[in-house]
């Protein structure tokens, strides 16, 4: 009986819609009618709603375990996408949801707590940027988006300034406990025009200098240390 008055009123439905587009067709001669979808057709999701939310680096995380609350803990989620912690150890959160994350901490901890029940919470989002420096027309922050190379991101700061050494960009990455430092020849990838291979991270920092860098570590531990917005060591830097 349901299924029959739920075929009727569709069925009426659809009879307006019609006449609906009848009269259009009347106001406006010659013009096309938009083809009906199918009325067994699935309605579209309200934008921003069927996908969920992903952990991102810089998310803080607040993680609790029902029996065990001397494991409960607040974690950040470091700019690699890593977390750790003490009994499950390191596990990459970034691109999980909250229920994949605490699948993935009860299988690493199953064998030391007996029936471990979990539960992920974002506590804070993260305010993804990438810093941009030295010589470009507005230093500044950038906000982060997938994909983000190194000429977008100055390009969005208004680009070089004509004393910029485009060859000796310097790059920062901040690890857990230290900076890693590359040098990117950008002059070769405006020549060339193909596609930048190397993509930002949230917490990057570009460092456009006059002169050319030799040594990335002593470059940064004289010159730049004092500008980072945060302050782990200075690791070892790899030229490209």
């Amino acid at each position: 009986m349901l299924k029959r008055r739920t075929g009727r009123f569709w069925g009426m439905f659809a009879v307006g819609i019609c006449f609906l587009f009848t009269l259009g067709g009347c106001a406006r001669q010659g013009a096309p009618t938009a083809a009906l979808p199918p009325l067994d057709a699935p309605l579209p999701l309200p934008p921003g709603q069927g996908a969920p939310y992903r952990i991102k680096p810089g998310d803080l995380l607040r993680i609790k375990f029902l029996y065990h609350p001397e494991l409960d803990v607040k974690v950040p989620v470091r700019p690699d996408g890593g977390i750790t912690l003490q009994l499950a150890g390191e596990i990459h959160a970034a691109g999980l949801t909250t229920d994949e994350l605490a699948r993935v901490i009860v299988e690493r901890t199953q064998d030391r707590l007996r029936e471990p029940e979990v539960s992920v919470l974002v506590a804070q989002t993260a305010d993804l940027k990438v810093y941009v420096m030295g010589e470009v027309r507005v230093p500044g922050i950038v906000p982060y988006r997938e994909g983000l190379t190194p000429l977008q991101a100055i390009a969005d700061r208004g680009g070089f300034l004509d004393t910029a050494r485009v060859d000796s960009v310097l790059r920062l990455s901040a690890g857990e406990e230290e900076y890693q430092g590359t040098r990117l020849d950008l002059a070769q990838a405006l020549r060339s025009g193909a596609p930048e291979e190397v993509q930002l991270r949230p917490g990057d920092v570009l460092y456009v200098p006059r002169t050319f860098i030799g040594d990335v570590n002593a470059f940064v531990r004289l010159y730049i240390r004092g500008l980072l917005p945060v302050e782990p060591r200075v690791g070892a830097g790899t030229s490209f």
